[in-house]
């Protein structure tokens, strides 16, 4: 029985011994760059991560990096929207305070009348694509469906209603002869007038 020669103390110390000795095996396998570096006066921080290799890496190293939203460009807003600055929006004031109501009111129309002859060309010129595939879609339908002046007249009366404001513009005119031309039937200048009242 030899383990009855050893106290606790020498047992602890020389178990304190190998573990000290067993972490610093593991430390120096597992850790060998890290120390390597530290002891060199190089941090870790400094240092770019290293890029894991890849069997595609050889395919792509002549393409440039960078972004590709540069390629297309920025995402354009849809048609007939628009961005709104701070001073322009708002929500309506209370029933109860009228005075503030009037104030808004007045401010609103000053700033609307300024901006009106732009923001109205706009609009009309945003709408003009759209009626303009609701007409590609009504002579379509009067096409496939063999639909006469009557037929055209009633599908086009909901889209003036819908377009209200193409009325009395240069735009009308133009979406007149736009219809004339793709019309299957004759049609005269009082019927193209009176489509769009």
């Amino acid at each position: 029985m030899i383990l009855q020669h050893f106290t606790w103390q020498q047992f602890l110390i020389a178990a304190t011994i190998l573990t000290a000795i067993w972490y610093v095996a593991i430390i120096l396998i597992f850790y060998k760059l890290q120390i390597q570096d530290l002891l060199n006066g190089r941090r870790q921080a400094d240092l770019p991560p290293e890029p894991l290799s890849h069997a595609w890496d050889e395919e792509f190293e002549g393409e440039p990096l960078g972004n590709d939203d540069d390629l297309m460009g920025k995402p354009a807003l849809p048609e007939g929207m628009t961005r709104l600055s701070m001073a322009q929006f708002g929500f309506a004031p209370r029933l109860s305070e009228p005075a503030v109501e009037q104030e808004v009111k007045e401010n609103w129309e000053e700033d609307f009348e300024s901006e009106n002859t732009n923001d109205n060309r706009k609009r009309q010129q945003s709408v003009v694509p759209d009626v303009l595939e609701e007409l590609k879609s009504i002579f379509h339908i009067l096409e496939t469906q063999q639909g006469t002046k009557h037929d055209f007249i009633s599908l086009f009366a909901l889209v003036s209603a819908k377009y209200p404001k193409i009325k009395g513009t240069a735009n009308q005119q133009a979406l007149n002869e736009y219809i004339r031309e793709n019309v299957l039937f004759p049609i005269s200048d009082k019927e193209l007038s009176n489509l769009w009242n």
